[in-house]
């Protein structure tokens, strides 16, 4: 065994360590135990699995067949525990159903033919049927991972609603597990042209996806989220709104002493109440919210002031700011450019 084949069986087997230790923290960490991680932690036990499978074909002698089918069946479990998984971080209140077992009958029927085919069935039968079955489970797997795209893809445009901030973590993680299986699935899929991309390609794409996945999911500390992320609170749904109402139709905007208290007296909710709703709703403080309304202000009086009888300084009062230096910032944060030189862009 040469030092390239050492190095990748460590890449390998530190991934599917990792896969295992993760999984076996999420399974047994009993604070906030969720649907979600419990499939998280399945998942991750499954890809394991298969990859010491692929590990040991690679660099094992006379692997028993069964084995090998046993391996590439796993890939059937796969697809159905990621939509699942999908489902029940972007569902409320999501559960699986008895009818879901279904979902798992292509595996049951793999796992069965896996203790009676054999390799000297498919060597005499040619390459036709051993191309057939890969196909099959990588194209049943391909066809799983749509279906999960498109539940973030929906849940992300839902009601065409302001997303919270839980709730735009959540997409994002969704987003990243997606991709990061879609990469696992070609790695896998290369597996078919194995006369010109090593086998242990996959498992070594495998451990890097993992570890990329682990990092970002505590990044943005989205393990403990679950689909009630997304449960309708009419109560905080109504606040926004009428945050945003009187906000807009009153131009209290355009007032440069605008501060919370004034909204939170007017719809006679606390402080505190209208901060978190702001930051929730909008992903930004309330500074942030209220100088976005006044840069579209300040974007509408220069487009129209055609002859220029306006200063910057003056439009910068007019929309509500104090000092020039606030306003040329948050006009540059906003529109990648300074006022003056917008004004000039019109020109």
């Amino acid at each position: 065994m040469g030092s390239l084949d050492i190095i990748l069986i460590t890449i390998s087997g530190a991934g599917l360590m990792h896969g295992i230790l993760v999984s076996i923290h999420l399974l047994t960490n009993k604070k906030n135990q969720t649907l979600s991680k419990s499939l998280m932690a399945i998942i991750l036990l499954l890809m394991a699995f298969r990859v010491g499978k692929s590990v040991l074909f690679n660099f094992a002698e006379d692997l028993e067949f069964s084995i090998i089918m046993i391996g590439l069946s796993v890939l059937l479990l796969l697809g159905p525990l990621l939509y699942f998984y999908i489902q029940s971080i972007t569902t409320p209140n999501f559960q699986l159903k008895k009818s879901y077992v279904n979902y798992f009958s292509p595996f049951v029927a793999m796992f069965v033919i896996s203790f009676f085919a054999t390799e000297q069935w498919f060597i005499e039968n040619g390459k036709f049927w051993s191309f057939l079955l890969l196909a099959f489970v990588y194209l049943h797997f391909a066809y799983y991972i749509i279906r999960s795209s498109k539940i973030v893809m929906k849940a992300s445009k839902e009601g065409n609603q302001v997303l919270t901030k839980s709730q735009n973590t959540v997409i994002l993680w969704s987003k990243y597990v997606i991709v990061g299986v879609i990469i696992i699935w070609l790695s896998y899929v290369l597996n078919i042209f194995e006369d010109k991309i090593p086998y242990i390609l996959g498992p070594v794409i495998y451990s890097i996806t993992i570890y990329a996945l682990t990092f970002i999911a505590f990044n943005l500390r989205v393990i403990n989220y679950d689909g009630m992320v997304f449960k309708e609170d009419l109560n905080k749904n109504t606040l926004f709104k009428n945050i945003d109402a009187i906000i807009r139709k009153d131009k209290l905007y355009l007032n440069s002493n605008l501060d919370l208290t004034q909204i939170a007296k007017v719809l006679s909710v606390s402080i505190h109440e209208v901060s978190h709703m702001i930051n929730e709703k909008t992903d930004t403080n309330f500074n942030g919210y209220i100088n976005k309304f006044r840069i579209e202000e300040a974007k509408k009086i220069i487009s129209k002031d055609k002859a220029k009888q306006y200063t910057i300084e003056s439009i910068a009062y007019d929309v509500g700011f104090n000092s020039m230096s606030t306003f040329n910032s948050a006009f540059k944060k906003l529109e990648s450019t300074t006022p003056s030189q917008y004004r000039n862009s019109l020109s």
